[in-house]
């Protein structure tokens, strides 16, 4: 406990004292001296002291901490903000479906593709969201060139949320040149599709078809590969070994070379044909699949080797150029020829087989008898 002087205890006895007397019955407040009034200033002052001593003043609560009490539910959250400080902004929460490009792991855009081929095309993607793919997802065509897709590919695997996973579909390119483009997204169990980022955009698969040019297919080079039959009139004839003898009576289907031609010209390497050796005989080749793109064309000279005297004989045939696509064998051309110093020029636009697998058959019918018939087959050929 603090001590006080002396002198303040007899101050303070002197105040009780006159605090005593002046309320005595009988009694009235005397007119204070100057002695007196200096005393009662001083005790006043002592007075004040103590108050302060035992009640100390209360520092102000904010009415928000105090104790007990809450803000207004209605009061801005801004409102106790210092000046020019803004509230954090809420996170929006990520959806449960959501993709994320990583890469192309094949086929990446613009890739040249021939034309009619197949590939397959992968992308790496991440499950962005927060809910788990499974094999009920999968992935849909949703627009762009179509390229054979199929509408559904199940995925084979569940992707769990920020797990990435390679997915893969089977196309084919179109047979005509340009930039093509499939759009896809993912599709979940109840059907919905979604797709990269907050906006569900597409992924895709696209590349670019260049169609070849100049030499697409050469019959003189192919002629060992096709299948020859000889016969006459209407049979179905037999098979004829390829490069045999010319002398050989069932006929032949050979690579001639350096030979002197009608025109009076000495051949490259030409196809020579020549019928059973019999009235109305033929000599046929059934060529391995072709698949014909647009702009093609099969090219080509007919016409007739001389014979070994150099003169053209009594040569008389019927050229013919047949065309199987499917189950159906349609004749595209044929010419009658005889042995008279001139080439017959073929040049057949193949545009009714875009896109088709076309077996060609070469067939020499002998127009009557088969002598002098040393039929050639120059330059042929399908080009652009």
């Amino acid at each position: 406990m603090r001590k006080y002087p002396y002198r303040l205890w007899v101050i303070i006895f002197l105040l009780v004292a006159a605090q005593l007397a002046c309320n005595m019955p009988g009694f009235s407040t005397p007119t204070e001296t100057g002695a007196n009034a200096l005393y009662t200033a001083a005790a006043q002052t002592v007075a004040a002291q103590m108050t302060q001593v035992y009640n100390p003043l209360v520092t102000a609560i904010p009415p928000a901490t105090m104790p007990g009490l809450m803000p207004s539910p209605t009061t801005s959250a801004t409102s106790t903000l210092p000046p020019g400080v803004t509230p954090s902004a809420t996170a929006t929460p990520r959806p449960c479906n959501l993709v994320k490009f990583i890469k192309d792991v094949t086929f990446p855009d613009n890739t040249e593709v021939p034309p009619n081929t197949e590939f397959t095309k992968v992308w790496r993607i991440k499950n962005d969201g927060t809910c788990t793919w499974t094999s009920l997802f999968g992935l849909a065509f949703v627009g762009g060139d179509e390229m054979g897709a199929p509408d559904f590919v199940p995925l084979s695997t569940s992707v769990a949320p920020g797990e990435e996973v390679d997915i893969s579909v089977q196309l084919k390119s179109p047979l005509d040149p340009g930039t093509f483009r499939g759009e896809f997204k993912l599709r979940d169990a109840d059907g919905k599709l979604f797709g990269l980022g907050d906006g569900s955009k597409p992924f895709w698969a696209q590349i670019k078809v260049k169609t070849k040019t100049g030499l697409l297919y050469d019959f003189l080079s192919q002629a060992k590969n096709a299948e020859w039959v000889s016969g006459a009139g209407g049979e179905a004839g037999a098979a004829l070994p390829f490069n045999g003898d010319d002398n050989d009576p069932n006929g032949v289907a050979k690579i001639k070379d350096a030979v002197k031609l009608e025109t009076g010209a000495t051949s490259g390497k030409v196809l020579l044909t020549f019928p059973k050796h019999q009235p109305d005989g033929f000599v046929l080749g059934r060529y391995p699949a072709y698949l014909v793109q647009s702009g093609d064309h099969l090219k080509g000279k007919l016409g007739f080797v001389l014979n070994p005297g150099d003169t053209c004989g009594n040569g008389r045939v019927k050229f013919q150029i047949y065309a199987k696509s499917g189950i159906e064998t349609n004749l595209l051309r044929e010419w009658g020829k005889t042995c008279d110093g001139r080439f017959v020029d073929v040049d057949l636009n193949l545009s009714d087989f875009k896109g088709k697998s076309v077996l060609f058959i070469l067939r020499l019918n002998a127009e009557g008898s088969f002598e002098d018939d040393w039929a050639v087959w120059n330059s042929l050929r399908i080009e652009q």
